[in-house]
């Protein structure tokens, strides 16, 4: 590894954003998607992300000031770091994750590659505070636009729930839309984005297989 790159943010719908502006940003992989959970109650976001990715050291940095400026811009930045040619045992802590980590930590060395057979389409990804208005936010997304689920996630912490839909921009922007309208009306919602054209390093994390033909 030639660098390692850092940056932590609060929630994981912040996360997945900041890695999509850093792989278009400079030629770098996103490695891993790690989890914290932050001691204090007054924070953005009752969770901490931190973004993994490699590359030379000149792309890394440059990803990660992309990266920086947006997590800034969302009031969710917390640090960021950068290592150039990090320890042997150091670049195997850089592989360890915690999204999808039955389906890639036997692979710490090789990291997740992207499918070449995967669907793209943009993606909208809802983070909700609790199951009860996670699931009731998610059946407001399917009702609303032709959308599909690709990814699900609940188990990070704080309680917070977040789904992955994928689709047309237009379909999604109205699938999200009417998705946090729901779940605002019972729980509190963390993150509502839209990835109009989401880069491969971070689709490569979801199973656009089972996306209809």
């Amino acid at each position: 590894m030639k660098a390692l790159g850092m940056i932590e943010v609060f929630s994981f719908a912040t996360a997945l954003c900041t890695a999509d502006v850093m792989a278009k940003a400079a030629d770098v992989k996103v490695i891993a998607f790690d989890r914290n959970r932050p001691i204090r109650t007054d924070v953005p976001a009752p969770l901490v992300m931190e973004v993994k990715i490699e590359g030379a050291t000149s792309a890394v940095e440059a990803a990660i000031a992309a990266g920086k400026a947006y997590a800034e811009k969302e009031g969710k930045y917390i640090v960021s770091h950068t290592i150039a040619h990090p320890d042997d045992q150091t670049e195997k802590m850089g592989y360890l994750l915690d999204i999808n980590r039955d389906k890639f930590n036997k692979k710490l060395k090789q990291g997740v590659k992207p499918d070449p057979k995967a669907k793209t389409g943009s993606i909208g990804i809802c983070e909700v505070e609790g199951l009860v208005a996670a699931i009731s936010g998610l059946d407001a997304m399917l009702k609303a636009a032709d959308v599909n689920v690709i990814h699900t996630e609940k188990r990070l912490g704080g309680r917070l729930v977040t789904f992955i839909v994928m689709g047309k921009v237009s379909s999604v922007k109205a699938a999200v839309e009417a998705g946090c309208t729901e779940s605002s009306r019972i729980g509190k919602v963390y993150g509502c984005e839209v990835i109009a054209n989401p880069h491969e390093e971070v689709m490569k994390y979801f199973n656009t297989s089972i996306v209809d033909e």
